[in-house]
């Protein structure tokens, strides 16, 4: 099984038309956030591929779960086959930009702390975990509730985003990271799982 993952759109419409040619030769698509504040931007991207998933970003709008519907899984798990499944859970901590869907730390792990994660879980975070490739002129920017979720609940895999110029793939215990570059910059990650093995890595767009 194949997943692209991407970040990071941003409205941005010669990404979403790369994102569409590369999407047909995966079994699914994962979106980590941030996709943009136009309406018909989302809904485009909703159309470029039968198994997309997406979970809201800081950046995203009030009508983004309503206009994705099933295929926003924040807060659900979605069974992907090979008994494997992915949660998703969006937003972020606090940032300078005063975004719609920044949370206080705190706020975000009572939240994540009753998700049904476990070792077959890829999770899909729009933050890093805080310490993994989240550096920002010298200060983490990643989000502590991920990181304290992750090495409570031990998933498979972490995909995530934000972040937009770091990239590259980590461990957090037996969970291995994926932390994609923004999709306007033309990047995204590959995940690769056969016989229950998780390759991870990161790729233009």
């Amino acid at each position: 099984m194949r997943l692209l993952a991407v970040s990071d759109l941003h409205d941005d419409e010669a990404a979403l038309e790369r994102l569409a040619a590369r999407a047909k030769g995966y079994d699914y698509v994962l979106v980590a956030g941030d996709v943009g504040k136009g309406r018909n931007f989302l809904e485009d991207l909703l159309d470029i591929h039968p198994k997309l998933f997406l979970i809201p970003g800081n950046g995203d709008q009030d009508f983004f779960e309503e206009v994705a519907g099933e295929k926003c899984i924040q807060e659900k798990k979605v069974e992907i086959g090979d008994g494997l499944n992915v949660v998703g859970f969006g937003y972020s901590p606090p940032t300078p930009f005063h975004t719609p869907g920044e949370y206080p730390d705190k706020q975000l792990y009572s939240w994540m702390k009753g998700l049904p994660i476990d070792a077959k879980t890829i999770f899909l975070t729009h933050a890093p975990p805080y310490g993994i490739l989240d550096d920002v002129l010298g200060v983490h920017a990643g989000s502590r509730a991920v990181l304290k979720t992750i090495e409570e609940k031990k998933p498979l895999a972490n995909v995530c985003g934000h972040i937009h110029d770091k990239e590259g793939v980590a461990v957090v215990g037996p969970t291995s990271v994926l932390k994609v570059g923004a999709a306007k910059n033309g990047r995204a990650g590959e995940i690769d799982i056969f016989n229950g093995e998780v390759r991870l890595r990161n790729i233009g767009l």
